[in-house]
């Protein structure tokens, strides 16, 4: 009798820790964007690169944590992560997105300014503008999925191209007034599309930007409420802070910025 108990017992301990032996051994599922470097993206090569990819696979493997990282058309992966295929995303944590997902600490932050093409007529008017109401009159353009543009610039007029690399072509043809984003981003597109159609490279190089900051916008790891592991948000932070203090944040950072 007593055999048969420990067994019972020794079965019904096993059934409840199974769930948590596989969670434990499933990767945390990482959807993002294909098309935004420096940040992520897919290189000529094919591979996976960029200062927010390397960041969190060294993150990761820090925590000691199976990750799998998957890069998609960005509206694509979006929807990936809201359907509870992938357990989280890397970008700005909007009011929208905070309804199902939780954000981390600020991964990386960006630093939006008018970016506009040297030939535009209107030029000084675009120079002059220090906030966002200021882009009333001029006609922006920006990509579909920008959760952010979305969110915040619905009131003005808006070209939305299917994606970053397209919106960054349309404003070196002139096709616009305005594409408000961070210019390191904008430099990295430039670069790759020249690389990819030298013919347009005057246009461009036509890209230029003004010096005002109308928005800083934190990227930040968000995690789906409902997922398995949205505990790890904690150890996640502080593992960031780790790699900050041991100069190897930085180091990633100068890989891209330099090159």
């Amino acid at each position: 009798m007593k055999i048969k108990m420990k067994i019972l017992i020794y079965c019904t301990l096993l059934t409840l820790l199974t769930p948590t032996v596989l969670a434990d051994n499933k990767p945390f599922y990482l959807a993002d964007d294909q098309d935004f470097a420096p940040y992520v993206y897919i290189d000529s090569e094919g591979r996976k690169a960029g200062i927010v990819y390397d960041l969190l696979v060294s993150i990761f493997s820090k925590m000691e944590q199976d990750l799998k990282y998957e890069l998609f058309p960005w509206r694509r992966a979006q929807k990936i992560v809201s359907s509870g295929l992938a357990d989280a995303l890397v970008t700005i944590p909007t009011p929208n997105r905070l309804v199902f997902l939780v954000a981390s600490e600020p991964i990386i932050r960006l630093d939006f300014t008018v970016h506009y093409n040297n030939d535009n007529p209107k030029r000084e008017q675009i120079l002059a503008i220090n906030n966002i109401k200021q882009l009333q009159p001029f006609q922006m353009i920006d990509y579909q999925g920008d959760g952010w543009a979305e969110e915040n610039l619905k009131q003005f007029k808006v070209i939305w191209a299917p994606n970053y690399t397209s919106a960054v072509g349309m404003l070196a043809l002139n096709r616009g007034d305005i594409f408000l984003d961070d210019n390191l981003s904008i430099k990295a597109h430039v670069k790759k599309q020249i690389q990819i159609t030298p013919k347009l490279e005057q246009h461009l190089l036509n890209i230029k930007h003004g010096d005002n900051v109308l928005y800083t916008v934190p990227l930040c790891l968000l995690i789906r409420k409902d997922s398995e592991y949205i505990g790890l948000l904690e150890q996640f932070n502080k593992t960031l802070h780790s790699i900050k203090a041991s100069g190897e944040y930085q180091q990633i950072i100068d890989k891209y910025v330099l090159y």
